[in-house]
Formats: structure tokens, C-alpha cells, sequence
């Protein structure tokens, strides 16, 4: 059997399990593209339109469906991607397709389409009306048709979040990562641990995140991978966006906002640390291969003492973006040891022996 066929067969075999209807066996899709978008997408985020009216019309005239389900107010989000669509193609037809819009109706829209694009809000919403509890619906089947016949499934925020197998669901890094919190607003205790559910599994491989550096979502991240098993972890940024290839495999950066790749092949929990990941900045063109075997030796482990602390200064772009700092920081050798001190965990890097990789750990510091 080929690379490409146990791929394939793997992934499917993994769909398949996760979906409780007959009509959730579909073949995985061989061709298609996923733009994976991490929220806050500007109307003039040249990359990311121009690069999904590109797909959309790949095959011939596109035309491109707005999936509103995710969104609270529908009408708002349905304006705004619709004539952002206008701007950047105005040959090309859009649709949108709302929470209300029947099976019947969803699924025609569909079929005439070429791309999707889902827009942000709650990712519950999607799975709820597209993929309830992991089973097949005629819509979700008609979206895998669209890949299959190789078109595009973009999406933002919670449009991105939706996209593999598995799906966070909510919640912050601290309390994924097993640090109590103040009861919610209703006086109900916060459940610890990551918040997963089943996604729309077009992603066949990885999970992901958005508003990922803004809102400091490395923490429930790699403690969803580690729950959930997955290899890989790609956490995007706002105005960011990559693109999977779904007959190579391959993800690569679209835009100056940039996203982490994250590699938990060698990773484990130790206490009260997570140890042996290693991670990857993706800017504009960086390209990885996500069927890649895993690297042999597991990555050294991070010295403990620091070369610099990334200060963090309240509020603004400083803070927003001191992870991605980190990160950018630490994957230069002369660099040394980086660190972040956040809410409840410190995150620890430094380079990796492979060029463009940086090894680090996530460790819990709980008050007296």
C-alpha cells in the first residue's frame, strides 16, 4: 500500500469511527483545500480573499455559499462576508445559508457550489446543525462532496476551530490545564480540563484553534492534543490564515499574521508539566507536511536556565502577542532559553537541533 493510500485509509477509518450512521462512510475526500482562518478576518485581508476566490474558481466559474451557523446574529456576519466577497469577485454568485435555511434548500446550495465559507461565532452551533453528535447529515455529506470534487471549505474563528476530528469547545488555558477557577456567572463551579467535542472532520489530521495568540490558547491546546491524541495542534492567529491540502497533506502560510504548529509526537504530562513538544511559527509560504513520520528523537529537554522573560505589558498588542514572541524568540539558537510567565503556567522554549523548530514545555505554578 502506498504513503498516500494508508493515509487515506487511515483517516477514513477514523471518520467512520467517529460518526454513528451508515451514510457517515464516506470516502475522504482525495482533492479539496481547506483555508483555515483565525478570526478577526479583515475585509482587506488581500491573502486570504483573493487566495479563496482563486480555489473557488480553480475548476472552472465558481460559485461560493456563507454558512452562517455558527453566528448569533446571522444577518450581520451574512453582510459582511457577502460584500467582502463583492469587493475582492464581483462575477462571483454568493449565497448564504442560515441556521433556518431547510435540508432541502442547504444541500442544492451545495451542489451548485465550489466553496464554502463558514463564518465565526460558536463552533457548537455547526456540529449541532451540520454534524449532531458526530452523525452524518445530508448537508455534512454534501460538503464532503464539494471537497471530493475538489473544491474549498474556509472558515473563521469558530470556523476554523471546527475543523478536525475533535473540537475545543470553549474554555481558557489555566483551566484546561487543571487550575481552578471562580465559579461562572451563575454560580456553577468551572469544570477543569480541555473542553472537547466532536468536530466536522474535514481536517483529517490535527486540531485546531483560533484567536490563538490574542487569547493565550496555547495551554488548552497542547492539553486537548494530549487528550485527545492528536499529533499535531495548528493554533491560528487573528487575520491569519493557512491552507491544508488534502491530496498532499501539506499546510502552508498565507498571510503576515502568522500560525504555530504545534508537535506533541514526543510529548508527555510530568506532574504538573507538559514536556517533550516541539512547535513551528508558519508565516507567509512556510510550508510542512503533516503525513511527515515522526521525528526520531524526542526533543532535548529545555534547560532551565533563562536567557530572557518575555515581559507582558497590560493592554494591547504587547500582550496580545507576547506568545507569539515567545515563539519567533526561541527559535533562534543565540536566542537561549525564552520564557512567559502567564496566568497559573510559564511557558519555557528554546531551539530545536532542526532548523526552524523550537522545543518547549508548559509548566502549572499554583499560588500559595
Amino acid at each position: 500500500m502506498s504513503r498516500r493510500a494508508a493515509f487515506l485509509a487511515v483517516a477514513l477509518l477514523a471518520i467512520v469511527g467517529a460518526c454513528a450512521t451508515p451514510s457517515a462512510a464516506l470516502p475522504l475526500p482525495e482533492g479539496g483545500t481547506l483555508l483555515l482562518v483565525g478570526g478577526g478576518l479583515d475585509n482587506d485581508t488581500a491573502a486570504v480573499w483573493r487566495r479563496f476566490v482563486q480555489l473557488a474558481n480553480a475548476r472552472g466559474p465558481g460559485r461560493a455559499v456563507v454558512v452562517t451557523a455558527a453566528t448569533g446574529p446571522e444577518e450581520i456576519e451574512a453582510t459582511d462576508k457577502t460584500e467582502a466577497l463583492r469587493t475582492w469577485a464581483p462575477e462571483l454568485p454568493v449565497e448564504v445559508v442560515r441556521r433556518a435555511t431547510s435540508t432541502v434548500d442547504t444541500v442544492a446550495a451545495i451542489d451548485r457550489a465550489t466553496a464554502l465559507f463558514f463564518t465565526g461565532g460558536d463552533q457548537k452551533r455547526i456540529t449541532a446543525r451540520y454534524r449532531p453528535e458526530g452523525r452524518a447529515t445530508p448537508e455534512w455529506e454534501a460538503m464532503v462532496r464539494l471537497l471530493q470534487r475538489g473544491g474549498v471549505i474556509g472558515g473563521g474563528s469558530a470556523g476554523c476551530a471546527m475543523m478536525g476530528l475533535h473540537m475545543l469547545e470553549g474554555g481558557r488555558s489555566a483551566q484546561a490545564l487543571g487550575l481552578p477557577a471562580q465559579p461562572d456567572a451563575d454560580g456553577e463551579p468551572v469544570a477543569l480540563g480541555p473542553r472537547l467535542g466532536g468536530g466536522m472532520a474535514f481536517l483529517p489530521v490535527g486540531l485546531t484553534d483560533s484567536h490563538f495568540f490574542e487569547r493565550d490558547r496555547l495551554g488548552r491546546l497542547v492539553a486537548a492534543m494530549l487528550a485527545s491524541g492528536e499529533r499535531f495542534g495548528l493554533g491560528v492567529g487573528e487575520d491569519a490564515a493557512v491552507e491544508f491540502d488534502l491530496a498532499t497533506g501539506s499546510v502552508v502560510g498565507l498571510t503576515p499574521s502568522e500560525t504555530l504548529l504545534v508537535d506533541a509526537a514526543h510529548a508527555r504530562r510530568e506532574g504538573e508539566a507538559w514536556v517533550g513538544l516541539r512547535a513551528r511559527v508558519l508565516g507567509p509560504g512556510e510550508r510542512v507536511s503533516l503525513r511527515a513520520a515522526a521525528m526520531p528523537q524526542p526533543p532535548r529537554p529545555v534547560p532551565a536556565n533563562v536567557q530572557h522573560e518575555v515581559p507582558v505589558v497590560e493592554p494591547g498588542q504587547n500582550r496580545q502577542l507576547a506568545s507569539w514572541r515567545l515563539f519567533r524568540q526561541a527559535e533562534r539558537p543565540a536566542a537561549g532559553v525564552v520564557q512567559l510567565a502567564l496566568d497559573g503556567w510559564v511557558v519555557r522554549a528554546c531551539a530545536d537541533v532542526v532548523e526552524g523548530w523550537s522545543v518547549f514545555r508548559i509548566d502549572l505554578v499554583r499560588r500559595p
